[in-house]
């Protein structure tokens, strides 16, 4: 009887240790892009400014087109990760630049599924999305 207990231990703990790389990656933030992009790489910094407005071409000079996702959990995980705030100081800050005509703010999805089809038809598209799911017609950045 302990050998079977023993053994239903160990095959579980197994079993648990298998599933932990994809719970990590269940959270994970994945910046994906249009395939015309030249770029494969961005650094934080770039992400922030292009999501601040201040970076508003790629390098083939093509215009960005950044998306948000209005799920709020990834929304404030995003905004916390590469912007440094959270969403009402987000949102006042494109509510100025659009009153001082410097800007419009970005376009918002209400699914993964929508904006990974708006990124992948959108020339110089950028999104985030939660996962690395459906992601084939898009371009998946290395965030350094």
């Amino acid at each position: 009887m302990k050998r079977l207990s023993l053994k239903f231990m160990i095959s579980t703990l197994m079993a648990m240790m298998l599933m932990i790389p994809d719970m990590a990656i269940a959270g994970d933030i994945v910046i994906i892009g249009n395939q015309s992009v030249a770029e494969s790489k961005l650094s934080k910094q770039d992400v922030k400014n292009i999501y601040l407005g201040r970076k508003t071409f790629w390098s083939g000079k093509k215009k960005i087109v950044f998306v948000t996702l209005g799920n709020a959990d990834l929304s404030v995980k995003f905004l916390a990760e590469y912007i440094n705030m959270i969403p009402s100081r987000y949102a006042d800050y494109w509510l100025n630049k659009v009153y001082t005509g410097q800007g419009s703010p970005p376009r918002s999805f209400a699914s993964d599924k929508e904006m990974i089809d708006f990124v992948a038809r959108t020339e110089g598209a950028i999104g985030y999305v939660s996962s690395g799911k459906g992601l084939d017609n898009v371009k998946i950045f290395a965030v350094e």
